[in-house]
C-alpha cells in the first residue's frame, strides 16, 4: 500500500471547475493547508509509463488520531481501495509489457455456457496449448494477463474471455487452439495513455453485481512488475501546494521537471474533511527520442 491513510483522502478537488464544488473546496481548511509536514513521492515505472503518487508523512500524534479514524471507514470502501489498488496493477503490467505488435483476444464459447471453474480450466489448457504452438514456431515465450467476463457464481451467465498476449501467431490458429467457439484477434492500438483503456475495460468486465469488487484478472508470471521508488524530496511542500491550489495550470511543468524525459499525460488531487493534507495521483509516459 502506498499510505495507510489513503482512504481518508476520499474527496477529489476540482480546482479548475468554476462552479459550486470549488466553492466548496475553497471554504474547507484541509483543503487549502497543504500543512506543514513533508510529502513523500512514491514513484512507480512499468515501461514507458509512470504513475506518481504524493502525500503527507505525519508525525506520531497525527498517526495515531489517524488511525483511529481509518477504523470508521467502511469495509466496503477498503474492498474499493483494494479493487482500484489491483486495477491498477493490473494496468501496469498491461502497460509495461504489451505495444502495438501484440494482440487483444476475446474468446467466446459456442452452445452452452460452462460455469466459472469451467472456464478456469478452459483458459488453462488453451494456454498451455499456445506455449507449446509457440515452442514449436520458435517463437519468444508467451505472456498475458487477461480476466473472465460473466459467470457470477450461481448463475448461468454466458462468459467471454479477454486476454492480452503477446504476438506471432495469426487468428485462424487461435481459434483452432481454442476450440471451444470464437476466437477474435485485434492487434493493440495503445493511445495518449498507453493501454489503460483496454485494461481497464478487461478489469471492469470481469465484474458484477456481489462481485465487483473481487479480483479475477490474471497473469503469466514471466511479465516485468513494476518497479517502485519512494523519495522525501522529490516534491516540496511549496509545489503540492501549488498543484493543489491550481492543478490546470502548474501541475504539468511541476511534474514534468520533476521527471525529465517523461510526458505529463493527467493528474488528480485529493482531499480529506479529516485532516490538512492532499494526496495527489499523476500519470506520465516516457517521451520518444526523436531519431536524428
Amino acid at each position: 500500500m502506498a499510505w495507510e491513510f489513503e482512504g481518508l483522502f476520499d474527496q477529489v478537488i476540482d480546482r479548475g471547475a468554476d462552479d459550486l464544488l470549488s466553492e466548496y473546496w475553497r471554504s474547507i481548511p484541509s483543503a487549502i493547508r497543504v500543512g506543514k509536514m513533508g510529502y513523500r513521492t512514491k514513484t512507480t515505472k512499468a515501461g514507458p509509463r509512470l504513475e506518481a503518487e504524493i502525500y503527507p508523512v505525519f508525525g506520531k500524534e497525527a498517526r495515531g488520531r489517524l488511525r483511529a479514524e481509518k477504523k470508521n471507514i467502511t469495509p466496503e470502501r477498503m474492498q474499493k481501495l483494494n479493487t482500484e489498488r489491483s486495477d491498477r496493477h493490473f494496468v501496469m503490467l498491461v502497460d509495461g509489457n504489451f505495444t502495438s505488435k501484440d494482440i487483444h483476444l476475446t474468446l467466446t464459447y459456442k452452445g452452452e455456457t460452462p460455469d466459472h471453474k469451467r472456464a478456469r480450466m478452459d483458459v488453462r489448457n488453451f494456454l498451455d496449448r499456445v506455449k507449446r504452438r509457440r515452442e514449436k514456431l520458435g517463437l519468444p515465450e508467451l505472456m498475458y494477463a487477461g480476466a473472465i467476463e460473466g459467470g457470477a457464481d450461481g448463475t448461468r451467465e454466458r462468459i467471454h474471455v479477454h486476454i492480452v498476449m503477446n504476438g506471432g501467431i495469426d487468428r485462424e490458429t487461435l481459434e483452432q487452439l481454442w476450440a471451444k467457439g470464437y476466437a477474435n484477434a485485434d492487434r493493440l492500438r495503445p493511445d495518449e495513455n498507453g493501454l489503460e483503456a483496454v485494461a481497464r475495460y478487461i478489469v471492469k468486465q470481469s465484474r458484477n453485481g456481489k462481485e465487483k469488487y473481487k479480483k479475477r484478472w490474471f497473469a503469466s508470471r514471466n511479465l516485468k512488475q513494476p518497479k517502485v521508488r519512494t523519495s522525501d524530496t522529490k516534491v516540496s511542500n511549496g509545489k503540492v501546494r501549488k498543484v493543489a491550489g491550481d492543478m490546470l495550470n502548474e501541475a504539468r511543468p511541476i511534474l514534468e521537471r520533476a521527471y525529465p524525459g517523461y510526458a505529463f499525460v493527467k493528474c488528480s488531487v485529493h482531499g480529506s474533511d479529516l485532516t490538512d493534507g492532499v494526496y495527489i495521483r499523476c500519470v506520465m509516459r516516457k517521451r520518444e527520442k526523436v531519431k536524428t
